[in-house]
Protein backbone atom coordinates (compact mmCIF):
# COMPACT_ATOMS: atom_id res chain seq x y z
CA UNK A 1 0.00 0.00 0.00
CA UNK A 2 1.33 3.43 -0.91
CA UNK A 3 2.45 5.52 2.03
CA UNK A 4 1.63 9.23 2.33
CA UNK A 5 4.47 11.62 1.79
CA UNK A 6 6.47 11.78 4.97
CA UNK A 7 7.50 15.16 6.36
CA UNK A 8 10.25 14.32 8.79
CA UNK A 9 10.96 16.35 11.87
CA UNK A 10 14.37 14.68 11.88
CA UNK A 11 17.29 16.29 10.02
CA UNK A 12 18.22 14.91 6.63
CA UNK A 13 21.87 14.81 7.70
CA UNK A 14 21.98 13.41 11.17
CA UNK A 15 24.11 15.21 13.67
CA UNK A 16 24.00 15.09 17.44
CA UNK A 17 20.28 14.75 18.08
CA UNK A 18 19.13 18.00 16.57
CA UNK A 19 15.40 17.66 17.26
CA UNK A 20 13.23 20.40 18.59
CA UNK A 21 12.67 18.48 21.83
CA UNK A 22 16.37 18.40 22.67
CA UNK A 23 17.67 21.64 24.20
CA UNK A 24 21.00 23.21 23.39
CA UNK A 25 23.75 22.15 25.74
CA UNK A 26 23.86 24.06 28.99
CA UNK A 27 26.06 23.71 32.01
CA UNK A 28 25.04 20.78 34.16
CA UNK A 29 24.25 21.49 37.80
CA UNK A 30 23.86 19.11 40.68
CA UNK A 31 20.21 18.63 41.64
CA UNK A 32 18.85 19.42 45.04
CA UNK A 33 15.23 19.40 46.08
CA UNK A 34 14.73 23.10 46.68
CA UNK A 35 11.19 23.88 45.52
CA UNK A 36 8.68 25.20 48.05
CA UNK A 37 7.12 22.55 50.26
CA UNK A 38 3.81 22.67 48.44
CA UNK A 39 5.56 21.27 45.36
CA UNK A 40 8.55 19.21 46.41
CA UNK A 41 9.10 16.57 49.06
CA UNK A 42 12.43 16.70 50.86
CA UNK A 43 12.46 12.95 51.48
CA UNK A 44 15.74 11.51 50.31
CA UNK A 45 14.05 8.24 49.43
CA UNK A 46 11.99 9.76 46.62
CA UNK A 47 13.59 9.51 43.18
CA UNK A 48 13.31 12.49 40.85
CA UNK A 49 11.04 12.07 37.85
CA UNK A 50 12.40 11.45 34.40
CA UNK A 51 9.19 10.50 32.59
CA UNK A 52 9.01 9.01 29.15
CA UNK A 53 5.33 8.94 28.22
CA UNK A 54 3.97 7.59 25.01
CA UNK A 55 3.41 10.51 22.67
CA UNK A 56 2.67 10.68 18.97
CA UNK A 57 5.21 12.57 16.87
CA UNK A 58 4.01 15.33 14.57
CA UNK A 59 5.25 13.55 11.50
CA UNK A 60 6.62 10.32 10.21
CA UNK A 61 10.27 9.45 9.67
CA UNK A 62 11.77 10.15 6.31
CA UNK A 63 11.69 6.86 4.45
CA UNK A 64 14.18 8.22 1.92
CA UNK A 65 16.97 7.86 4.46
CA UNK A 66 20.17 7.10 2.55
CA UNK A 67 22.70 4.65 3.97
CA UNK A 68 26.22 5.81 4.58
CA UNK A 69 28.62 5.33 1.66
CA UNK A 70 30.80 2.26 1.82
CA UNK A 71 33.77 3.47 -0.21
CA UNK A 72 36.58 0.87 -0.51
CA UNK A 73 34.56 -1.33 1.82
CA UNK A 74 33.89 -4.99 1.09
CA UNK A 75 30.51 -5.99 2.59
CA UNK A 76 30.38 -9.05 4.79
CA UNK A 77 29.01 -12.21 3.20
CA UNK A 78 26.07 -13.35 5.33
CA UNK A 79 25.08 -15.97 2.74
CA UNK A 80 27.98 -18.35 3.41
CA UNK A 81 26.43 -21.41 5.13
CA UNK A 82 29.82 -22.97 5.85
CA UNK A 83 30.92 -19.94 7.90
CA UNK A 84 27.52 -19.59 9.55
CA UNK A 85 27.15 -23.21 10.69
CA UNK A 86 30.67 -24.62 10.99
CA UNK A 87 30.30 -24.87 14.78
CA UNK A 88 26.97 -26.72 14.51
CA UNK A 89 26.78 -30.49 14.41
CA UNK A 90 24.63 -32.12 11.77
CA UNK A 91 22.23 -33.22 14.51
CA UNK A 92 21.95 -29.60 15.64
CA UNK A 93 21.16 -28.47 12.12
CA UNK A 94 18.50 -31.15 11.65
CA UNK A 95 16.86 -30.22 14.94
CA UNK A 96 17.03 -26.52 14.09
CA UNK A 97 15.37 -27.18 10.75
CA UNK A 98 12.57 -29.07 12.46
CA UNK A 99 11.99 -26.35 15.06
CA UNK A 100 12.00 -23.51 12.53
CA UNK A 101 9.63 -25.46 10.29
CA UNK A 102 7.29 -25.91 13.24
CA UNK A 103 7.41 -22.14 13.82
CA UNK A 104 5.93 -21.68 10.35
CA UNK A 105 2.94 -23.91 11.10
CA UNK A 106 0.43 -21.27 12.18
CA UNK A 107 -2.17 -23.50 13.88
CA UNK A 108 0.56 -24.89 16.14
CA UNK A 109 2.14 -21.53 16.97
CA UNK A 110 -1.09 -19.56 17.42
CA UNK A 111 -2.50 -22.16 19.80
CA UNK A 112 0.75 -23.17 21.50
CA UNK A 113 -0.32 -22.10 25.00
CA UNK A 114 -3.60 -24.01 24.78
CA UNK A 115 -1.93 -27.10 23.34
CA UNK A 116 0.71 -27.12 26.09
CA UNK A 117 -1.93 -26.87 28.81
CA UNK A 118 -3.84 -29.74 27.26
CA UNK A 119 -0.68 -31.83 26.87
CA UNK A 120 0.18 -31.47 30.56
CA UNK A 121 -3.10 -33.27 31.28
CA UNK A 122 -2.56 -35.96 28.65
CA UNK A 123 -0.01 -37.44 28.05
CA UNK A 124 1.19 -35.57 31.14
CA UNK A 125 3.66 -32.97 32.32
CA UNK A 126 6.73 -35.24 32.39
CA UNK A 127 6.47 -36.41 28.79
CA UNK A 128 5.37 -32.99 27.50
CA UNK A 129 8.29 -31.20 29.14
CA UNK A 130 10.71 -33.85 27.85
CA UNK A 131 9.55 -33.28 24.25
CA UNK A 132 9.71 -29.50 24.61
CA UNK A 133 13.14 -29.72 26.22
CA UNK A 134 14.54 -31.79 23.34
CA UNK A 135 13.16 -29.41 20.69
CA UNK A 136 12.15 -25.80 21.33
CA UNK A 137 13.97 -25.48 24.66
CA UNK A 138 17.30 -26.78 23.28
CA UNK A 139 16.94 -24.45 20.29
CA UNK A 140 16.08 -21.22 22.13
CA UNK A 141 17.56 -21.77 25.63
CA UNK A 142 21.00 -22.79 26.88
CA UNK A 143 19.98 -24.71 30.00
CA UNK A 144 17.98 -24.64 33.21
CA UNK A 145 20.58 -23.17 35.58
CA UNK A 146 23.99 -21.51 35.74
CA UNK A 147 25.84 -24.82 35.66
CA UNK A 148 24.07 -26.36 32.69
CA UNK A 149 24.68 -23.35 30.42
CA UNK A 150 28.48 -23.51 30.62
CA UNK A 151 28.98 -25.89 27.65
CA UNK A 152 26.95 -23.55 25.44
CA UNK A 153 28.98 -20.53 26.57
CA UNK A 154 32.28 -22.31 25.83
CA UNK A 155 31.02 -23.36 22.41
CA UNK A 156 30.03 -19.79 21.55
CA UNK A 157 33.36 -18.42 22.78
CA UNK A 158 35.25 -20.87 20.57
CA UNK A 159 33.56 -19.22 17.59
CA UNK A 160 34.32 -15.69 18.76
CA UNK A 161 30.82 -15.11 20.12
CA UNK A 162 30.05 -13.61 23.52
CA UNK A 163 26.98 -14.26 25.67
CA UNK A 164 24.30 -12.08 27.23
CA UNK A 165 22.83 -14.12 30.07
CA UNK A 166 19.11 -13.77 30.68
CA UNK A 167 16.97 -15.60 33.21
CA UNK A 168 14.04 -16.14 30.88
CA UNK A 169 11.12 -16.78 33.23
CA UNK A 170 8.35 -14.40 32.12
CA UNK A 171 5.18 -12.98 33.59
CA UNK A 172 2.62 -13.45 30.82
CA UNK A 173 -0.13 -11.61 32.67
CA UNK A 174 -1.38 -8.13 31.82
CA UNK A 175 0.21 -6.69 34.91
CA UNK A 176 -2.89 -6.66 37.05
CA UNK A 177 -2.81 -9.96 38.87
CA UNK A 178 -0.36 -8.89 41.50
CA UNK A 179 -2.61 -6.31 43.11
CA UNK A 180 -6.28 -5.55 43.39
CA UNK A 181 -8.23 -2.32 43.13
CA UNK A 182 -11.43 -1.30 44.84
CA UNK A 183 -13.20 1.66 43.25
CA UNK A 184 -15.51 3.92 45.20
CA UNK A 185 -16.75 6.90 43.21
CA UNK A 186 -13.68 8.57 41.73
CA UNK A 187 -11.29 7.22 44.35
CA UNK A 188 -9.39 4.01 43.64
CA UNK A 189 -7.95 2.21 46.66
CA UNK A 190 -5.17 -0.19 45.74
CA UNK A 191 -3.85 -2.96 47.91
CA UNK A 192 -0.70 -4.90 47.10
CA UNK A 193 0.06 -8.54 47.73
CA UNK A 194 3.23 -8.73 49.82
CA UNK A 195 3.83 -12.30 48.68
CA UNK A 196 4.82 -10.59 45.45
CA UNK A 197 7.55 -8.75 47.37
CA UNK A 198 8.97 -12.07 48.54
CA UNK A 199 8.94 -13.33 44.96
CA UNK A 200 10.75 -10.15 43.85
CA UNK A 201 13.47 -10.79 46.43
CA UNK A 202 13.90 -14.31 45.04
CA UNK A 203 14.14 -12.94 41.50
CA UNK A 204 16.81 -10.48 42.67
CA UNK A 205 18.86 -13.39 44.02
CA UNK A 206 18.48 -15.24 40.71
CA UNK A 207 19.64 -12.16 38.79
CA UNK A 208 22.64 -11.84 41.10
CA UNK A 209 23.63 -15.43 40.31
CA UNK A 210 23.19 -14.69 36.62
CA UNK A 211 25.46 -11.66 36.92
CA UNK A 212 28.16 -13.72 38.61
CA UNK A 213 27.83 -16.41 35.93
CA UNK A 214 28.35 -13.69 33.31
CA UNK A 215 31.45 -12.55 35.20
CA UNK A 216 32.84 -16.09 35.03
CA UNK A 217 32.12 -16.44 31.31
CA UNK A 218 34.99 -15.80 28.86
CA UNK A 219 35.23 -12.31 27.38
CA UNK A 220 33.21 -9.22 28.31
CA UNK A 221 30.28 -10.39 30.39
CA UNK A 222 26.73 -9.20 29.82
CA UNK A 223 23.60 -9.97 31.82
CA UNK A 224 20.00 -8.89 31.32
CA UNK A 225 17.36 -8.21 33.96
CA UNK A 226 13.63 -7.50 33.84
CA UNK A 227 12.29 -4.77 36.08
CA UNK A 228 8.86 -6.43 36.26
CA UNK A 229 10.56 -9.33 38.06
CA UNK A 230 11.80 -6.96 40.76
CA UNK A 231 8.64 -4.94 41.37
CA UNK A 232 4.89 -5.38 41.27
CA UNK A 233 3.79 -4.94 37.62
CA UNK A 234 0.71 -3.00 38.67
CA UNK A 235 2.91 -0.65 40.69
CA UNK A 236 5.10 -0.07 37.62
CA UNK A 237 2.01 0.78 35.62
CA UNK A 238 0.95 3.27 38.30
CA UNK A 239 4.40 4.89 38.41
CA UNK A 240 4.41 5.11 34.61
CA UNK A 241 1.07 6.91 34.73
CA UNK A 242 2.41 9.41 37.28
CA UNK A 243 5.48 10.09 35.15
CA UNK A 244 3.33 10.57 32.07
CA UNK A 245 1.08 13.03 33.90
CA UNK A 246 4.11 15.04 35.01
CA UNK A 247 5.19 15.21 31.39
CA UNK A 248 1.73 16.40 30.38
CA UNK A 249 1.92 19.08 33.07
CA UNK A 250 5.13 20.32 31.44
CA UNK A 251 3.36 20.35 28.08
CA UNK A 252 0.52 22.45 29.51
CA UNK A 253 3.03 25.08 30.60
CA UNK A 254 4.82 24.86 27.23
CA UNK A 255 1.92 26.52 25.40
CA UNK A 256 3.71 27.10 22.08
CA UNK A 257 5.29 23.62 21.98
CA UNK A 258 8.81 25.07 21.84
CA UNK A 259 10.32 22.66 24.35
CA UNK A 260 10.86 25.48 26.87
CA UNK A 261 8.76 27.15 29.56
CA UNK A 262 9.36 30.89 29.79
CA UNK A 263 8.38 32.94 32.82
CA UNK A 264 5.45 34.52 30.96
CA UNK A 265 4.08 31.13 29.90
CA UNK A 266 4.55 29.74 33.38
CA UNK A 267 2.70 32.63 35.06
CA UNK A 268 -0.26 32.47 32.66
CA UNK A 269 -0.78 28.72 33.03
CA UNK A 270 -0.13 28.72 36.78
CA UNK A 271 -2.97 31.23 37.22
CA UNK A 272 -5.28 28.85 35.34
CA UNK A 273 -4.35 25.73 37.30
CA UNK A 274 -3.53 26.65 40.90
CA UNK A 275 -5.37 28.45 43.68
CA UNK A 276 -2.25 30.05 45.17
CA UNK A 277 -1.43 32.06 42.04
CA UNK A 278 -0.03 35.33 43.34
CA UNK A 279 3.04 37.11 41.91
CA UNK A 280 5.33 36.29 44.82
CA UNK A 281 4.37 32.63 44.85
CA UNK A 282 4.72 32.18 41.08
CA UNK A 283 8.09 33.97 41.07
CA UNK A 284 9.32 31.70 43.86
CA UNK A 285 8.27 28.47 42.11
CA UNK A 286 9.64 29.51 38.71
CA UNK A 287 13.00 30.54 40.16
CA UNK A 288 13.36 27.13 41.77
CA UNK A 289 12.55 25.41 38.47
CA UNK A 290 14.93 27.65 36.51
CA UNK A 291 18.15 26.16 37.87
CA UNK A 292 20.27 27.78 35.13
CA UNK A 293 18.78 31.22 35.84
CA UNK A 294 18.38 31.96 32.14
CA UNK A 295 14.68 32.73 32.10
CA UNK A 296 13.33 29.43 30.83
CA UNK A 297 12.97 25.78 31.85
CA UNK A 298 13.64 22.91 29.45
CA UNK A 299 12.21 19.43 29.79
CA UNK A 300 15.36 17.81 31.15
CA UNK A 301 15.62 20.50 33.79
CA UNK A 302 11.96 19.97 34.66
CA UNK A 303 12.51 16.26 35.26
CA UNK A 304 15.33 17.04 37.67
CA UNK A 305 13.20 19.41 39.73
CA UNK A 306 9.83 17.69 39.99
CA UNK A 307 9.55 14.26 41.61
CA UNK A 308 6.93 11.54 41.49
CA UNK A 309 6.76 11.97 45.25
CA UNK A 310 5.88 15.65 44.80
CA UNK A 311 2.59 15.02 43.02
CA UNK A 312 0.47 14.74 46.22
CA UNK A 313 1.76 18.18 47.28
CA UNK A 314 1.25 19.70 43.85
CA UNK A 315 -2.37 18.59 43.50
CA UNK A 316 -3.31 20.09 46.88
CA UNK A 317 -3.15 23.50 45.20
CA UNK A 318 -4.94 22.48 41.98
CA UNK A 319 -8.23 24.23 41.19
CA UNK A 320 -9.63 21.02 39.73
CA UNK A 321 -8.81 17.38 40.49
CA UNK A 322 -8.08 15.59 37.24
CA UNK A 323 -5.77 12.85 35.91
CA UNK A 324 -2.75 14.31 37.70
CA UNK A 325 -4.49 14.03 41.07
CA UNK A 326 -5.64 10.49 40.28
CA UNK A 327 -2.07 9.49 39.41
CA UNK A 328 -0.65 10.59 42.79
CA UNK A 329 1.11 7.69 44.49
CA UNK A 330 0.24 6.70 48.03
CA UNK A 331 2.85 6.38 50.77
CA UNK A 332 2.61 2.59 50.44
CA UNK A 333 3.27 2.77 46.70
CA UNK A 334 6.25 5.05 47.17
CA UNK A 335 7.70 2.64 49.73
CA UNK A 336 7.21 -0.30 47.37
CA UNK A 337 8.83 1.62 44.54
CA UNK A 338 11.82 2.39 46.76
CA UNK A 339 12.05 -1.33 47.62
CA UNK A 340 12.11 -2.15 43.91
CA UNK A 341 14.82 0.45 43.32
CA UNK A 342 16.86 -1.07 46.15
CA UNK A 343 16.77 -4.44 44.38
CA UNK A 344 17.86 -2.81 41.14
CA UNK A 345 20.69 -0.92 42.81
CA UNK A 346 21.91 -4.15 44.41
CA UNK A 347 22.06 -5.86 41.01
CA UNK A 348 23.81 -2.85 39.48
CA UNK A 349 26.34 -2.65 42.30
CA UNK A 350 27.28 -6.33 41.95
CA UNK A 351 27.53 -5.99 38.16
CA UNK A 352 29.69 -2.89 38.45
CA UNK A 353 32.13 -4.55 40.84
CA UNK A 354 32.25 -7.71 38.69
CA UNK A 355 32.87 -5.80 35.45
CA UNK A 356 29.62 -7.06 33.90
CA UNK A 357 27.50 -4.93 31.56
CA UNK A 358 23.91 -4.97 32.85
CA UNK A 359 21.08 -4.59 30.34
CA UNK A 360 17.71 -3.33 31.57
CA UNK A 361 15.21 -5.06 29.32
CA UNK A 362 12.35 -3.11 27.75
CA UNK A 363 8.86 -4.44 28.32
CA UNK A 364 5.26 -3.42 27.61
CA UNK A 365 4.77 0.29 26.91
CA UNK A 366 2.48 0.75 29.92
CA UNK A 367 5.40 -0.23 32.19
CA UNK A 368 8.10 1.48 30.16
CA UNK A 369 8.09 5.01 31.60
CA UNK A 370 8.86 3.59 35.06
CA UNK A 371 11.51 1.25 33.63
CA UNK A 372 13.18 4.11 31.75
CA UNK A 373 13.14 6.21 34.90
CA UNK A 374 14.77 3.41 36.91
CA UNK A 375 17.40 2.76 34.23
CA UNK A 376 18.44 6.40 34.19
CA UNK A 377 18.76 6.39 37.96
CA UNK A 378 21.16 3.45 37.67
CA UNK A 379 23.08 4.99 34.77
CA UNK A 380 23.66 8.22 36.63
CA UNK A 381 25.32 6.35 39.49
CA UNK A 382 27.15 3.49 37.76
CA UNK A 383 28.10 4.89 34.33
CA UNK A 384 30.45 7.60 35.55
CA UNK A 385 33.69 5.90 34.51
CA UNK A 386 32.51 2.91 32.47
CA UNK A 387 29.12 2.05 30.94
CA UNK A 388 27.81 -0.61 33.30
CA UNK A 389 24.10 0.06 32.67
CA UNK A 390 22.55 -0.37 29.23
CA UNK A 391 19.06 1.01 28.73
CA UNK A 392 16.89 -0.66 26.09
CA UNK A 393 15.04 1.36 23.45
CA UNK A 394 12.23 -0.24 21.45
CA UNK A 395 12.41 1.44 18.06
CA UNK A 396 8.91 0.37 17.02
CA UNK A 397 7.68 2.98 19.51
CA UNK A 398 7.08 6.30 17.82
CA UNK A 399 8.75 8.33 20.57
CA UNK A 400 11.92 6.22 20.71
CA UNK A 401 14.17 8.49 18.62
CA UNK A 402 13.32 11.51 20.76
CA UNK A 403 14.04 9.51 23.92
CA UNK A 404 17.40 8.32 22.61
CA UNK A 405 18.40 11.90 21.79
CA UNK A 406 17.08 13.30 25.06
CA UNK A 407 18.89 10.65 27.11
CA UNK A 408 22.18 11.24 25.30
CA UNK A 409 21.85 14.94 26.08
CA UNK A 410 21.01 14.17 29.71
CA UNK A 411 24.05 11.88 30.02
CA UNK A 412 26.34 14.56 28.63
CA UNK A 413 24.92 17.21 30.98
CA UNK A 414 25.10 14.98 34.05
CA UNK A 415 28.57 13.60 33.32
CA UNK A 416 27.96 9.90 32.73
CA UNK A 417 28.46 7.56 29.77
CA UNK A 418 25.43 6.78 27.64
CA UNK A 419 24.89 3.08 26.84
CA UNK A 420 21.96 1.62 24.93
CA UNK A 421 20.57 -1.58 23.54
CA UNK A 422 18.54 -0.90 20.41
CA UNK A 423 15.78 -3.35 19.50
CA UNK A 424 12.78 -3.11 17.24
CA UNK A 425 10.29 -4.46 19.79
CA UNK A 426 8.62 -7.70 20.78
CA UNK A 427 5.04 -6.86 21.78
CA UNK A 428 3.50 -5.50 18.58
CA UNK A 429 0.25 -7.47 18.59
CA UNK A 430 -0.32 -6.93 22.30
CA UNK A 431 0.35 -3.18 22.09
CA UNK A 432 -2.07 -2.70 19.21
CA UNK A 433 -4.77 -4.80 20.84
CA UNK A 434 -4.44 -2.97 24.14
CA UNK A 435 -4.63 0.41 22.39
CA UNK A 436 -7.82 -0.72 20.67
CA UNK A 437 -9.36 -2.09 23.87
CA UNK A 438 -8.56 1.03 25.90
CA UNK A 439 -9.35 3.50 23.11
CA UNK A 440 -6.04 5.28 22.70
CA UNK A 441 -3.81 5.69 19.67
CA UNK A 442 -1.31 2.89 19.18
CA UNK A 443 2.19 3.90 20.37
CA UNK A 444 3.97 1.88 17.67
CA UNK A 445 4.76 2.73 14.08
CA UNK A 446 2.08 1.75 11.62
CA UNK A 447 4.20 -0.58 9.49
CA UNK A 448 7.59 -2.21 9.06
CA UNK A 449 9.14 0.41 6.71
CA UNK A 450 8.56 3.14 9.30
CA UNK A 451 10.00 0.94 12.06
CA UNK A 452 13.03 0.04 9.94
CA UNK A 453 13.71 3.69 9.10
CA UNK A 454 13.41 4.70 12.74
CA UNK A 455 15.70 1.85 13.87
CA UNK A 456 18.46 2.81 11.44
CA UNK A 457 18.10 6.45 12.45
CA UNK A 458 18.61 5.56 16.13
CA UNK A 459 21.60 3.35 15.28
CA UNK A 460 23.12 6.21 13.30
CA UNK A 461 22.81 8.68 16.15
CA UNK A 462 24.27 6.41 18.81
CA UNK A 463 27.22 5.24 16.68
CA UNK A 464 28.06 8.84 15.81
CA UNK A 465 27.71 9.72 19.49
CA UNK A 466 30.05 6.82 20.32
CA UNK A 467 32.56 8.25 17.86
CA UNK A 468 32.39 11.62 19.68
CA UNK A 469 31.94 10.70 23.35
CA UNK A 470 32.66 6.99 23.85
CA UNK A 471 29.06 5.91 24.33
CA UNK A 472 28.37 2.19 23.88
CA UNK A 473 25.60 0.46 21.97
CA UNK A 474 24.32 -3.07 21.51
CA UNK A 475 22.73 -3.31 18.06
CA UNK A 476 20.26 -6.09 18.81
CA UNK A 477 18.59 -6.99 15.55
CA UNK A 478 17.95 -9.89 13.21
CA UNK A 479 17.59 -7.54 10.24
CA UNK A 480 20.50 -8.02 7.84
CA UNK A 481 20.05 -4.60 6.22
CA UNK A 482 20.33 -2.85 9.59
CA UNK A 483 23.49 -4.81 10.44
CA UNK A 484 25.02 -3.96 7.06
CA UNK A 485 24.13 -0.30 7.56
CA UNK A 486 25.79 -0.22 10.99
CA UNK A 487 28.91 -2.01 9.74
CA UNK A 488 29.15 0.46 6.84
CA UNK A 489 28.86 3.44 9.18
CA UNK A 490 31.59 2.01 11.41
CA UNK A 491 33.83 1.79 8.36
CA UNK A 492 32.96 5.34 7.31
CA UNK A 493 33.88 6.64 10.79
CA UNK A 494 37.04 4.48 10.84
CA UNK A 495 35.95 2.59 13.96
CA UNK A 496 38.02 -0.51 14.73
CA UNK A 497 35.49 -3.30 15.49
CA UNK A 498 37.71 -4.74 18.24
CA UNK A 499 38.45 -1.42 19.96
CA UNK A 500 35.03 0.22 20.02
CA UNK A 501 31.97 -0.10 22.20
CA UNK A 502 29.74 -1.16 19.32
CA UNK A 503 28.29 -4.64 19.86
CA UNK A 504 25.93 -6.77 17.80
CA UNK A 505 23.44 -9.18 19.34
CA UNK A 506 21.00 -11.83 18.20
CA UNK A 507 18.86 -14.28 20.12
CA UNK A 508 20.08 -17.82 20.64
CA UNK A 509 18.49 -19.99 17.97
CA UNK A 510 17.89 -17.11 15.57
CA UNK A 511 19.94 -15.44 12.80
CA UNK A 512 23.08 -17.56 13.21
CA UNK A 513 24.45 -16.36 9.82
CA UNK A 514 24.54 -12.79 11.14
CA UNK A 515 26.12 -13.61 14.50
CA UNK A 516 28.78 -16.07 13.37
CA UNK A 517 29.87 -14.12 10.28
CA UNK A 518 30.20 -10.96 12.39
CA UNK A 519 32.24 -12.87 14.97
CA UNK A 520 34.45 -14.47 12.33
CA UNK A 521 35.24 -11.02 10.90
CA UNK A 522 36.31 -9.49 14.20
CA UNK A 523 33.15 -7.68 15.23
CA UNK A 524 31.90 -7.91 18.81
CA UNK A 525 29.08 -10.38 18.23
CA UNK A 526 26.89 -11.75 21.01
CA UNK A 527 24.11 -14.24 21.51
CA UNK A 528 21.29 -13.47 23.92
CA UNK A 529 21.42 -16.66 26.02
CA UNK A 530 18.22 -17.38 27.96
CA UNK A 531 18.10 -19.98 30.71
CA UNK A 532 15.73 -21.13 33.42
CA UNK A 533 13.54 -24.06 34.52
CA UNK A 534 11.57 -25.36 31.59
CA UNK A 535 8.24 -24.86 33.34
CA UNK A 536 8.99 -21.18 33.95
CA UNK A 537 10.35 -20.45 30.48
CA UNK A 538 7.25 -21.63 28.60
CA UNK A 539 5.93 -18.08 27.95
CA UNK A 540 9.34 -17.12 26.57
CA UNK A 541 9.43 -20.18 24.28
CA UNK A 542 5.93 -19.48 22.99
CA UNK A 543 6.85 -15.86 22.24
CA UNK A 544 10.01 -16.92 20.40
CA UNK A 545 8.03 -19.37 18.28
CA UNK A 546 5.44 -16.71 17.46
CA UNK A 547 8.09 -14.14 16.54
CA UNK A 548 9.83 -16.62 14.25
CA UNK A 549 6.56 -17.43 12.54
CA UNK A 550 5.94 -13.74 11.93
CA UNK A 551 9.26 -13.28 10.12
CA UNK A 552 8.65 -15.69 7.27
CA UNK A 553 11.19 -14.32 4.79
CA UNK A 554 14.02 -14.52 7.30
CA UNK A 555 13.01 -18.07 8.21
CA UNK A 556 12.96 -19.16 4.58
CA UNK A 557 16.46 -17.83 4.00
CA UNK A 558 17.88 -19.35 7.18
CA UNK A 559 16.33 -22.75 6.46
CA UNK A 560 17.69 -22.64 2.92
CA UNK A 561 21.19 -21.98 4.24
CA UNK A 562 20.88 -24.90 6.67
CA UNK A 563 19.83 -27.24 3.86
CA UNK A 564 22.72 -26.02 1.72
CA UNK A 565 25.19 -26.71 4.52
CA UNK A 566 23.76 -30.19 5.18
CA UNK A 567 23.94 -31.00 1.47
CA UNK A 568 27.55 -29.74 1.32
CA UNK A 569 28.50 -32.02 4.19
CA UNK A 570 26.73 -34.94 2.55
CA UNK A 571 28.53 -34.40 -0.78
CA UNK A 572 31.90 -33.98 0.92
CA UNK A 573 31.27 -37.07 3.06
CA UNK A 574 31.58 -34.97 6.22
CA UNK A 575 27.94 -35.41 7.24
CA UNK A 576 28.56 -38.42 9.48
CA UNK A 577 31.86 -37.11 10.88
CA UNK A 578 30.08 -33.88 11.77
CA UNK A 579 26.98 -35.60 13.08
CA UNK A 580 27.64 -34.60 16.69
CA UNK A 581 30.71 -32.35 16.63
CA UNK A 582 30.40 -29.70 13.93
CA UNK A 583 31.78 -29.66 10.41
CA UNK A 584 34.92 -31.54 9.45
CA UNK A 585 36.83 -28.32 8.90
CA UNK A 586 35.86 -26.99 12.31
CA UNK A 587 37.01 -30.18 14.01
CA UNK A 588 40.37 -29.96 12.28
Amino acid sequence: MDQPAARSRFPSKLGFCQTRHVPRERGARSWESALPRQWVSTSASIHFAEPQPIEQPESEPDLCFEPCPKTDFVPLNFDDPKAAYQSKSSVDLLRNLAVLSACQFEPLVNNADKLLKAATIFPGTTLTYWVVKQTFFRHFCAGEDEGSIRPSLKKLHASGIGAILDYAAEDDSDGGAASRSEETGSVVARTYDYETEEACDKHRDIFLRSIMAAADAPGQGFAAIKVTALGNPKLLERVSTTLSELHRLFERFDTDDSGFITKDKFFKVYEQLFVDANPERMEEVFNQLDTNHNGHVDYIGWTKRVSIGDVPRIVQSCKHKGPLAQSALSDEELELFDAMMSRLFKCAEVADKAGVRLMIDAEHSYFQAAINHAARQLSKRYNKTSPTIYQTYQCYLQDSYDRVCRDMTRAKQDGYIFAAKLVRGAYMSLERQRATDKHYESPIWEDKPHTDANYDRCVDEVIRHHHETGAEVMIATHNQQSVEHAVGLMHQLDLDPQKTGVFFGQLLGMSDPLTFVLGENGYKAYKYVPFGPIGETMPYLIRRAQENGAVLEGLKKEKALMRTELWRRFKEESFMSGLFGGSKQKQA
